[in-house]
C-alpha cells in the first residue's frame, strides 16, 4: 500500500471529520502490511486494548490525529460534557481522574506539548513513507507517544509480516482449540501452523485481537 504524505492527512482529517471510525482501522481484515498496537490508559483498565490498522503510517496518524489533540487540547477550549456524565456517570470519573494529570500544565504547556508531538508524528510518518518500514521506527512511535500523552501508553507495535511470530506470542495463536486439551500451552502446541496468506487465519486473528483487553 502506496500513499503520499498528503493522502494519509486527508484520509485522516476526513475519517476525523466525519467522526468515522469504520475508516480509522483495518475492521475488515488483515494484509501483508498491517500495523497492530496495544494500548493501556493510567486513568482505568477498561483503557487497555488492541486495535488494527492497514500499515504502520495509519498508526502514526492514529496518535496524531486522535490521541494527541484529545488529550492535549487546552482545557480552556473542552466543551461542557454534563449531559454525557448525566447519561454515563463512570466516564466522569475516569475522566477527573486523568485530568488531575492535566491540571499540572497549563494551556501554553499544552499547546507546545501538542505541536512538538505532532510534529515529530509528521516528520516520523515521512520518514516511513520515504524510506520504508524499520523496526526503529516503531521504536521512535513508542517514545514520542509516551513521551507526549499524559494518560495512554503505548506498550506493544506489531508490523506485518516481519513481526508476526511476535504478535502470534502476545496475542496467542488464534487456531488453538482450547476445549480439545487441559491448557492454553498444549492447545498451541497442537494448532495448526498459522498461514498469513490464509484469509480464514487472518480473520480469526483479527477477532482475536479485537477481543484483547476490551
Amino acid at each position: 500500500m502506496s500513499r503520499s504524505f498528503q493522502e494519509y492527512h486527508e484520509h485522516w482529517q476526513r475519517a476525523m471529520q466525519q467522526w468515522n471510525f469504520n475508516e480509522l482501522s483495518a475492521d475488515s481484515d488483515l494484509t501483508v502490511e498491517a500495523c497492530v498496537i496495544f494500548e493501556s490508559a493510567h486513568s482505568t483498565p477498561m483503557g487497555e486494548g488492541a486495535t488494527n490498522f492497514p500499515d504502520f503510517g495509519d498508526a502514526i496518524c492514529y496518535y496524531r490525529y486522535y490521541r494527541v489533540p484529545d488529550e492535549l487540547e487546552p482545557k480552556a477550549a473542552q466543551g461542557d460534557s454534563s449531559d454525557l456524565y448525566a447519561l454515563l456517570p463512570g466516564l466522569e470519573l475516569m475522566e477527573k481522574s486523568w485530568e488531575r494529570r492535566k491540571q499540572k500544565l497549563t494551556d501554553e504547556q499544552l499547546h507546545t506539548r501538542r505541536v512538538g508531538a505532532e510534529q515529530s508524528l509528521d516528520n516520523l510518518l515521512k520518514e516511513f513513507i520515504q524510506q520504508g518500514y524499520r523496526t526503529e521506527l516503531s521504536e521512535h512511535l513508542r517514545e514520542i507517544v509516551n513521551h507526549s500523552l499524559l494518560d495512554f501508553e503505548l506498550h506493544e507495535v506489531f508490523v506485518l509480516p516481519q513481526d508476526l511470530d511476535a504478535l502470534l506470542s502476545f496475542f496467542g495463536n488464534p487456531l488453538a482449540d482450547d476445549d480439545m486439551y487441559e491448557d492454553e500451552d498444549e492447545a498451541e502446541a497442537h494448532a495448526p501452523r498459522f498461514d498469513l496468506n490464509n484469509p480464514e487465519h487472518r480473520e480469526a486473528l483479527r477477532d482475536k485481537i479485537g477481543m484483547v483487553g476490551r
